[in-house]
């Protein structure tokens, strides 16, 4: 997902509804819960508690992988390649 500064995250969810679009929107959701309820350190947590939460973010999927292994295996291949600002995780 990117803000509308620019500064992107990626992530992934292991939900399995039959609308990508509705898990993507739920997993969005648990984010933003997460940063205003829970004290967490992590970059994106702390960027959408300065700002971030008001913003417009867009949202896409990469990806459908099969597989938690293999879809977390993906995942952190893909921050390693495209470093997003805001995954603090696996670099």
């Amino acid at each position: 997902m990117t803000s509308e500064r620019g500064d992107s995250y990626i992530g992934l969810t292991r939900k399995s509804l039959p609308n990508a679009d509705k898990v993507v929107a739920e997993r969005w959701r648990k984010h933003k819960s997460r940063a205003v309820n829970e004290n967490r350190l992590w970059a994106l947590y702390i960027y959408l508690k300065s700002g971030g939460l008001a913003m417009t973010w867009t949202h896409e999927i990469i990806a459908i992988v099969r597989g938690r292994k293999e879809a977390y295996a993906y995942e952190r291949e893909l921050v390693k390649l495209f470093e997003p600002e805001l995954n603090d995780q696996y670099l």
